[in-house]
């Protein structure tokens, strides 16, 4: 499934790169008008898409999961370390308590 995902992606981003260097030549000159307006939108649409695919090519998505995954075990592993230090803790002042009950 994650090969199909990475070919999709590649396909994608070489039709997009295909059309930009087909239509960059035959795009009107940037000006303060409506032709102006419509060539500095196709092209941003156009990065935004090239760009999107190759964030994905590259891997970045799953860096930062690997990033994620890898806080929230040394989260869990802290919180399992407090927890038992914090109820061994508990359980001792709790008997001590008794046995101050026991003595008076």
């Amino acid at each position: 499934m994650k090969r199909k995902q990475t070919t999709r992606s590649f396909v994608y981003m070489t039709i997009g790169l295909a059309l930009l260097f087909y239509a960059l030549p035959r795009v009107p000159h940037v000006t303060w008008s409506l032709e102006g307006a419509f060539t500095c939108v196709w092209l941003a649409f156009a990065m935004l898409i090239i760009s999107s695919n190759l964030y994905y090519l590259i891997g970045v998505d799953k860096e930062k999961q690997d990033r994620k995954k890898k806080r929230n075990e040394w989260l869990e592993r802290g919180l399992r370390e407090f927890k038992r230090g914090y109820f061994s803790e508990a359980k001792r002042e709790m008997r001590q308590k008794k046995q101050r009950r026991f003595m008076s």
